[in-house]
């Protein structure tokens, strides 16, 4: 189905989506990974992220090198999520007995975990737009340092240290807190 879809892209579209492949297909599926915890949900994943790469390339085309990046990754990430989205659909009757049991358990860590996310969620407030740009850009598009860089206009070293700096202050915020 891959090689017929890819069929009805233009000469060009077809050389984008194959250099994104080549490009990116091992951090895609390692990304896709880390969600699933399974190779071979994460291979569907990625196979599924890029029908619909394919089916969007007209505006991927259009972005710059890093931010086409970034879209591509937030397809692959949401593409993996749907996956666990739709087995959570299907789970079986059976398992639902001992899901209640296990949700009366990890009631006290559902409540830490939204208590952290509140946390961080305000002392990610209390940074500057350019430091939360960069947060961003590193742990929710995933982005290397050299990414960031080259979009920010900046050498992947500068990227690093600012980087660097942002947990650091985080920390200290957090300590306050």
């Amino acid at each position: 189905m891959f090689l017929i879809f890819i069929g009805i892209l233009t000469e060009e579209q077809q050389n984008l989506v194959e250099q994104i492949f080549h490009e990116h297909h091992i951090r895609f599926y390692r990304i896709s990974f880390r969600i699933l915890k399974s190779d071979a949900s994460a291979n569907d994943a990625v196979s599924t992220a890029y029908l619909k790469i394919m089916d969007n390339i007209e505006k991927i085309s259009e972005l710059p090198s890093p931010l086409m990046t970034a879209f591509c990754v937030t397809i692959v990430k949401n593409t993996s999520i749907d996956i666990i989205r739709k087995s959570k659909k299907f789970a079986h009757v059976e398992s639902l007995d001992n899901f209640q049991d296990e949700s009366a358990e990890n009631f006290e860590d559902i409540y830490i975990n939204q208590t952290n996310v509140q946390t961080l969620t305000d002392l990610l407030d209390k940074l500057s737009d350019e430091e939360r740009k960069l947060i961003q850009l590193k742990y929710a598009q995933d982005m290397g340092y050299l990414e960031i860089g080259k979009l920010l206009g900046i050498s992947e070293e500068a990227a690093k240290k600012r980087g660097q700096r942002m947990i650091q202050k985080l920390k200290k915020l957090y300590g306050e807190g």
